[in-house]
């Protein structure tokens, strides 16, 4: 079952990875992608809201 999935899904995984993406599988087939900088803008945007307060 496990090769399945990672064959499966092996040129998604591998093309997110490329980006740096983090990779999180969440089921047989299923993945979640996620992009690392929006925890960047999210940590930026909280800053911001420090300084207008």
């Amino acid at each position: 079952m496990t090769t399945a999935d990672l064959a499966l899904c092996a040129e998604q995984d591998r093309w997110a990875r490329e980006l740096r993406w983090t990779v999180s599988r969440t089921g047989f087939g299923a993945r979640q992608y996620r992009d690392p900088r929006f925890d960047l803008v999210q940590e930026l945007e909280e800053v911001g809201r420090l300084f207008r307060a």
